[in-house]
């Protein structure tokens, strides 16, 4: 899969922050999704469902991942990372 998930990942943030109407600040790495960002429950599942149908996969489904301890772009980049590891 020749894609670039760091790139993909806040691409699909940007467009999960504009459905919303939400500014966001500069995006990197430690950016937090929630404290730095302000998404909330609603808008983290939006963001979510999107990056499972953009990328095809779900790291979520597997009980090893909580979604509370995704706290970055990075941690989500990771995650992401590592499922589609297993997927291939």
């Amino acid at each position: 899969m020749g894609i670039d998930l760091k790139e993909l990942i806040e691409k699909v943030i940007r467009a999960v922050a504009e459905e919303r109407n939400l500014r966001l600040p500069a995006l990197d790495d430690k950016t937090e999704i929630v404290d730095e960002l302000g998404f909330k429950s609603l808008t983290v599942a939006a963001l979510i469902a999107n990056l499972e149908e953009v990328v095809g996969v779900d790291p979520f489904q597997d009980e090893d991942v909580m979604i509370t301890d995704i706290r970055t772009i990075k941690d989500f980049r990771e995650v992401y990372e590592r499922c589609l590891a297993r997927s291939r």
